[in-house]
């Protein structure tokens, strides 16, 4: 999955955004994946009034990658209404989610109280508090992990073992396998297959399989919901496996009619240009971590 090669020199021009929309150069090159043109931020913005979802990939740790959506983000803000969709927040936060945006509670008291990750507050929380600013719906999108794991353990056996409240936070039962295209559950079963992964965990890769369908379904349901609700456009962050090659939740989201825009970064080298129109829409390559 992880190629590495030396990018060509004639495509050596980097543009990059600092949190504020600051000039940063050799931060980040933005290439329109079709063409392999090395484009400005307002490129990616030209794109925007086509489509119903803005779908972010990332790679987790990627700081670079992390201020650049920030900036995209501002400046979406500034042209069109929009609703922010997060793979970092659980269903069940909901609630905690919608009190701290209309400011019953404090940004203590909201991190407080949510299951968040170690760098929650460093790399997504500038983006809630940027829709908090701007009065902007924030989506709790992913299923609850407790739940989830449990699929990757059980298989579909496991709905038997939840409550109708934990059910309230799950996509049904038949649409995991139901809308699994033939590509990505390759791409599932290669990932879950692999000695280095089976080297850590025993497990059954059709449940492992099952449980990633429960993440991209759950959230692709929660971003269709917020768009049918608000009739804002969405722009959704994920971990880039959901998303690169017409991904899980990318697929999912076109099999509900909605039009997307999906974006992946990670660093130079990483990937062959020659993959990169069937990785996204556009690329946003960084600097090494």
């Amino acid at each position: 999955m992880k190629v590495f090669c030396k990018l060509s020199l004639l495509f050596s021009l980097f543009v990059g955004y600092g949190v504020f929309g600051q000039e940063s150069p050799n931060t980040v090159r933005i290439v329109r994946s079709k063409t392999l043109e090395t484009v400005s931020i307002e490129e990616i913005l030209k794109e925007l009034p086509k489509v119903d979802v803005v779908v972010l990939g990332e790679e987790h740790d990627n700081n670079d990658l992390h201020r650049f959506y920030e900036t995209l983000f501002q400046k979406a803000l500034s042209a069109a209404p929009i609703s922010l969709s997060l793979e970092m927040l659980e269903k069940d936060q909901q609630m905690v989610v919608d009190e701290y945006l209309i400011g019953s509670i404090s940004e203590f008291q909201f991190l407080s109280s949510i299951v968040h990750w170690k760098n929650f507050k460093s790399d997504y929380l500038p983006l809630v508090s940027t829709a908090k600013e701007n009065r902007c719906a924030v989506v709790a999108a992913n299923p609850p992990r407790r739940y989830v794991n449990s699929i990757s353990k059980k298989g579909l056996l496991a709905y038997r073992d939840f409550s109708k409240s934990a059910l309230s936070f799950l996509p049904q039962a038949y649409t995991l396998e139901k809308f699994l295209t033939i590509e990505y559950k390759q791409r599932l079963s290669a990932l879950f297959g692999s000695a280095e992964h089976n080297s850590q965990h025993t497990i059954n890769v059709e449940f492992m399989i099952l449980g990633q369908a429960t993440w991209d379904q759950g959230m692709a349901e929660a971003i269709s919901a917020e768009i049918h609700r608000s009739g804002k456009k969405v722009f959704h962050l994920n971990g880039r496996f959901h998303s690169d090659r017409n991904g899980g939740v990318v697929s999912r989201l076109r099999e509900m009619g909605h039009s997307v825009l999906v974006l992946s970064g990670f660093p130079k080298g990483k990937e062959e240009e020659a993959d990169f129109a069937k990785i996204a829409d556009f690329v946003i390559l960084t600097n090494d971590r």
